[in-house]
C-alpha cells in the first residue's frame, strides 16, 4: 500500500538516479522509448550536453562507493526515490525490487526470497533459517517467518544485494541480502520537517499518517537526529456472517458476534533517536535507539472462491502486536591509512498474536476427543462420540526475540593497488516461543498446562555464530582487478523445551549441534573504459545447520548447512554522456543439500527439517535509467528466473518430489517501469509520475499434489504534485486498475485464503521542511 510519508528533502538532491522497473516481457526497452519520447525532435532540440545522472552511493562492500564501481548486482532505492515512489512499508518496496519475491499473511509476516532460491518452507520457528538476510543498519534482524516490517520514513537507502553475500554478511545471506539504512545526524545544519497524509480506499476505511524529523547540530562536533511517526491504516476486508456445521459431530456454530466490515486494521507507531559525536578529528561515535510498535486486527487474506471478494468468515478474534527496540553503537576511526569500525547492536522484540484456527476441527478427527464425550464400542472396535460441544479453536503465539551482534573490522583506504577489508563477527540470537491451541469447550481432563489448551509448544531456540572474514582486492593492471574473499565460521544451534498434548506428553526436548567451515568468493573485474565495467564472480552462500526436536527412520535429529554456489557475469555501464545507466547480470546457481522443513503426519506430528535434493537456477536481471531531459527521467528493471529441482526430494515415503519440479514463490518474470517529469507553473515547481509493476505467476508450495498456481498481477500507481518554497502537496492514486494481487495462496489456519493487496486508493500528502 502506498501511504503518505515525509522525507528530509533539504538534505538530498531532488533528482537522484535509481535502478527502476521494466514492464512485462512483451514490453521491450525500445517500446518504452517510443512511448516516452514520441515527441523526440522537439525534446532533443533543447541543449542536453550538460545532463548527467546523479551518482548513487551504496555501502554493499562495507564502505561508501559509487553504485557503478561495485561488481555486485544491486538494486538501490535512495531517500529521494523512496519519497518520490511513496514507499512506506515492506510491501511497497518489495513490489519495486525485481530480484526479490515473498509470501506473507499480513504485516510483519513476510518470508523473503531472492533469485528464485525458495524451498517453500512453512516458517516453523523450529525449522530452517531464511535464505535471505535482512539488515537494519549494521545488525542482521533476520527472523523465520516474521521479518521486521520497518516503517520507511527518514530512511537513507534500501539496498537489495542479489546473489550470495556470505563472505561479508554471513549466515542466511545465501541468496542475497536486504539492507535498510536509516539517516544519521549531521553537524552541518539544522533542518526539520513533517508530513501529514490522508488516504481513501474504495469500499474500505480511510488511512492517515503523521510523521516528522529534527536534525539538531548541538555543537560543531555533536548532532542529534529525532524521528517520530504514527500511521493508522484502515481495513478493506469484511468478516461476514456464516453458519458452520461440522461433518462428524453435527455441531453447528456461527460467528454473529464477530461480523464486521473492513476489520483488517493496522496501527504503526515508532520513534528513532541518534546522537553523533566527533570525538576528535579521526574518531566518531554514533548511538542509535529505535522503537516501533505495530498493532494489527483482522486478516489480510480473503476467500473470493468460497465466500466473496474481500470477504472471509472468521469464528475467533484475529489480532497481533509486534513491538521492538533496537540499540546500536558504532565507533569509526582512522589509524594511518586504515579505517577501524566497531558496530554493536542489541534487538529486543516481543510478538503477541492470536488467530482463529476453527477450520482444523473439520479436518482433524483428533478434535472430537477434546470436545465430545465418547466410549469405546467393542463390536465395531472404535469410539462412539456423543454430547459434543462447540469445537472452535483459538491459536496464540507469544514470542520473545533477543539478538546481540558485535562486529569489529579493519579496512585499508587510499589509492593503493592492494586493498583489503577484514573483521571479526559474533552474534547470539534467542527466540523464546510459546504456541498454544485453545478449545474453550474442552472436556475435563483433556487440557495440558492451561484450562483450555490442548496442544502446546513451549520452547527456546538459541543460535550463535562466530566468524572471521575478509576480502582482498588487487589491481592486476590499470583496467583489471581481482578480489578473493573468505569467511570462516562456527555456528551453534540449540532447542530446549516442551511440545505435545495430554496424549503425547514426553520429556522436554534438549538438543544441540554445531558446525565449522569456510566459504569463498572469487571476482575478476575489467574496466573497459571509465564508464563500462564487466565482471565475473564465483561466490558461495550458506544457511547454518540445526537440530530437530525428534528424529524418525527417514529424518535424522540433525541437519547440515545447505550451500549455494553462484556463477555470475555482470556489467555496469554509463552511456550517452552519462545520461543512460544500464546494469545487469546473468547467473547460474547450484543449490546443494537443500534444507526442507515439512510437516508430514506419516513421519511425525512435528515439523521436521532434512537435507534432501538439489536445485539449480538460471537467471538474468537488469536495470536501466535514462535522463531524457533535465526534468524527465525514466527507469526500468526486471528479473527472469528458471528455478527447479535438479535432484528429487525423497526423504519421506509420502512426499517424493521429482527432479525438474519448479521451486515455489518464484515468478519467472518480475519487473517495473517508472517515469517522472517535473516542470514549472509560474514560480511553482510541479511533477507528474507513473509507475507500472508486473509480477509473474508462481506456485505456492513445492509438494506437487498440494500446490496451486498463484496468478500474475499488475499494479499501476500515479501521482502529481506541486512544491513551493518549503512546502509541497502530492495527490496520488494507488492500484488504479483495482487489481487483486495473489501474494500468497495459503491455508495457514487450515482455511484456504489468498493474501491480497489494498484495493484502489486515492490520497493526498502535505509536506513541510524547515
Amino acid at each position: 500500500m502506498s501511504t503518505f510519508s515525509f522525507r528530509d528533502r533539504g538534505s538530498v538532491p531532488q533528482k537522484n538516479a535509481i535502478v527502476r522497473g521494466l514492464r512485462q516481457a512483451r514490453w521491450s526497452v525500445s517500446a518504452l522509448a517510443a512511448m516516452s519520447i514520441g515527441t523526440a525532435p522537439t525534446l532533443y532540440a533543447q541543449d542536453v550536453d550538460d545532463l548527467v545522472l546523479e551518482e548513487v552511493l551504496v555501502t554493499a562492500q562495507k564502505r561508501d562507493e559509487s553504485l557503478q564501481n561495485v561488481p555486485i548486482s544491486i538494486q538501490a532505492l535512495d531517500s529521494t526515490r523512496l519519497e518520490q515512489l511513496l514507499v512506506s512499508n515492506f510491501d511497497d518496496y518489495a513490489l519495486l525490487l525485481p530480484s526479490l519475491s515473498y509470501n506473507s499473511v499480513g504485516p510483519g509476516t513476510a518470508q523473503i526470497y531472492m533469485r528464485g532460491i525458495s524451498d517453500g518452507g512453512d516458517g516453523n520457528p523450529s525449522g530452517s533459517s531464511p535464505s535471505v538476510a535482512v539488515y537494519l543498519d549494521e545488525q542482521p534482524v533476520t527472523a523465520i517467518g516474521r521479518n521486521l516490517d520497518v516503517h520507511i520514513y527518514d530512511i537513507e537507502r534500501v539496498e537489495a544485494l542479489a546473489g550470495p553475500q556470505g563472505t561479508l554478511y554471513g549466515a542466511s545471506s545465501q541468496a542475497g541480502t536486504l539492507r535498510i539504512i536509516t539517516k544519521q545526524p549531521s553537524t552541518e545544519e539544522f533542518n526539520a520537517g513533517f508530513d501529514l497524509g490522508y488516504e481513501y480506499t474504495e469500499d474500505g476505511d480511510p488511512s492517515n499518517t503523521v510523521e516528522g524529523f529534527l536534525n539538531i547540530p548541538i555543537t560543531d562536533r555533536m548532532a542529534l537526529r529525532l524521528v517520530g511517526y504514527r500511521g493508522d491504516y484502515g481495513g478493506y476486508i469484511d468478516n461476514v456472517f456464516q453458519v458452520k456445521t461440522f461433518s462428524r459431530t453435527g455441531v453447528t456454530i456461527d460467528n454473529a458476534g464477530l461480523v464486521e466490515e473492513n476489520f483488517n486494521e493496522e496501527k504503526n507507531t515508532g520513534a528513532r533517536a541518534a546522537l553523533k559525536v566527533d570525538l576528535n578529528d579521526n574518531w566518531t561515535a554514533t548511538l542509535n535507539q529505535l522503537y516501533q510498535k505495530q498493532e494489527t486486527k483482522g486478516v489480510w487474506d480473503h476467500d473470493p472462491e468460497d465466500i466473496g471478494d474481500l470477504e472471509v468468515a472468521r469464528f475467533n478474534k484475529d489480532a497481533g502486536e509486534d513491538e521492538f527496540y533496537q540499540t546500536g553503537l558504532t565507533v569509526e576511526g582512522q589509524m594511518g591509512d586504515l579505517d577501524l569500525v566497531y558496530a554493536g547492536s542489541y534487538l529486543d522484540r516481543d510478538v503477541n498474536y492470536e488467530s482463529d484456527y476453527t477450520e482444523y476441527a473439520e479436518y482433524s478427527s483428533y478434535i472430537d476427543y477434546y470436545t465430545c464425550y465418547y466410549a469405546y464400542d467393542y463390536s465395531t472396535y472404535g469410539y462412539v462420540f456423543y454430547d459434543c460441544d462447540d469445537p472452535r479453536i483459538r491459536f496464540t503465539d507469544d514470542s520473545k526475540y533477543k539478538r546481540n551482534t558485535q562486529e569489529l573490522r579493519l579496512q585499508q583506504q587510499g589509492d593503493s593497488s592492494l586493498r583489503w577489508v577484514g573483521g571479526l563477527f559474533y552474534e547470539k540470537s534467542t527466540h523464546d516461543y510459546l504456541l498454544e491451541w485453545h478449545i474453550p469447550a474442552i472436556k475435563p481432563g483433556m487440557q495440558i498446562r492451561e484450562p483450555d489448551v490442548y496442544f502446546v509448544t513451549d520452547q527456546k531456540r538459541t543460535d550463535t555464530q562466530y566468524a572471521i572474514f575478509g576480502e582482498v582486492t588487487y589491481d592486476l593492471t590499470d583496467s583489471l582487478t581481482t578480489t578473493v574473499g573468505a569467511r570462516g565460521f562456527k555456528t551453534e544451534s540449540e532447542i530446549k523445551g516442551f511440545v505435545g498434548t495430554v496424549f503425547t506428553a514426553s520429556p522436554e526436548v534438549d538438543v544441540d549441534t554445531d558446525e565449522e567451515d569456510v566459504i569463498y568468493k572469487f571476482n575478476l573485474t575489467y574496466n573497459y573504459t571509465d564508464d563500462i565495467m564487466i565482471y565475473g564472480t564465483v561466490s558461495e552462500g550458506f544457511r547454518p545447520g540445526g537440530v530437530n526436536r525428534t528424529s524418525t527412520s527417514n529424518i535424522p535429529g540433525e541437519y547440515e548447512s545447505d550451500r549455494l554456489w553462484n556463477y555470475e557475469f555482470g556489467w555496469k555501464t554509463t552511456l550517452l554522456d552519462q545520461r543512460l545507466r544500464f546494469n545487469g547480470a546473468a547467473y547460474y546457481m547450484d543449490w546443494e543439500d537443500i534444507q526442507f522443513t515439512r510437516f508430514d503426519p506419516s513421519e511425525s506430528q512435528l515439523g521436521l527439517t532434512a537435507n534432501a535434493g538439489d536445485a539449480e537456477v538460471y537467471g538474468i536481471e537488469s536495470d536501466v535509467t535514462y535522463l531524457i531531459l533535465a526534468d524527465w527521467e525514466v527507469s526500468a528493471a526486471f528479473s527472469y528466473n528458471d528455478a527447479s529441482l535438479s535432484e528429487e526430494y525423497d526423504r519421506s515415503p509420502t512426499e517424493i518430489i521429482p527432479s525438474g519440479t519448479e521451486l515455489p514463490f518464484v515468478p519467472d518474470f518480475k519487473g517495473n517501469i517508472s517515469s517522472r517529469y517535473t516542470f514549472s507553473i509560474g514560480e511553482t515547481d510541479a511533477f507528474v509520475q507513473a509507475v507500472y509493476a508486473y509480477t509473474g505467476s508462481s506456485y505456492n508450495d513445492l509438494i506437487v499434489e498440494d500446490r496451486a498456481k498463484q496468478d500474475s498481477y499488475e499494479i499501476v500507481n500515479m501521482s502529481a504534485g506541486i512544491e513551493r518554497d518549503s512546502w509541497s502537496v502530492t495527490l496520488y492514486g494507488s492500484n488504479l486498475t483495482d487489481e487483486r494481487a495473489e501474494i500468497y495462496r495459503n491455508n495457514t489456519d487450515l482455511d484456504d485464503r489468498i493474501t491480497t493487496n489494498r484495493p484502489r486508493s486515492y490520497g493526498v500528502r502535505f509536506s513541510m521542511n524547515f
